[in-house]
């Protein structure tokens, strides 16, 4: 039996190459919410005083006043309550576009983390 070939390199990070890992997930993962917190967004843009910049290396300047709005995307919703599972489902996928699935079957698939990666790839089966 000869050694398993390495899996292929990943296409460069561009626009086009998102929407297409998207497009070949998208059949397996559920679309998630972005939320936003008014609690956590408020503290995020309480400015520091300038009491509380001293014996830092920011003592003596004026603190910050930062302007934003924190959201966050819920992943959680996730079938095991992952992001993990978009990037297991694109491995795999790609995985099996490149030897075919009869040889992704007759191989297998082998992960080495015992946490969610792999219940995500558990969970592609």
């Amino acid at each position: 039996m000869s050694p398993p070939t390495p899996f292929s390199t990943p296409p460069p990070l561009t626009r086009a190459s998102i929407e297409a890992a998207h497009a070949l997930i998208k059949p397996y993962i559920h679309r998630t919410p972005v939320l936003t917190n008014t609690t956590l967004s408020t503290l995020a843009l309480t400015p520091q005083t300038p009491d509380a910049l001293k014996g830092t290396q920011w003592e003596g300047h004026e603190p910050a006043k930062p302007k934003m709005r924190l959201f966050f995307k819920c992943e959680n919703f996730q079938r095991i309550g992952a992001f993990k599972v978009r990037g297991a489902f694109h491995a795999v996928l790609r995985l099996v576009e490149e030897r075919g699935i009869e040889e992704v079957r007759r191989t297998g698939v082998v992960t080495h983390s015992s946490g969610m990666s792999t219940s995500s790839v558990l969970s592609v089966h």
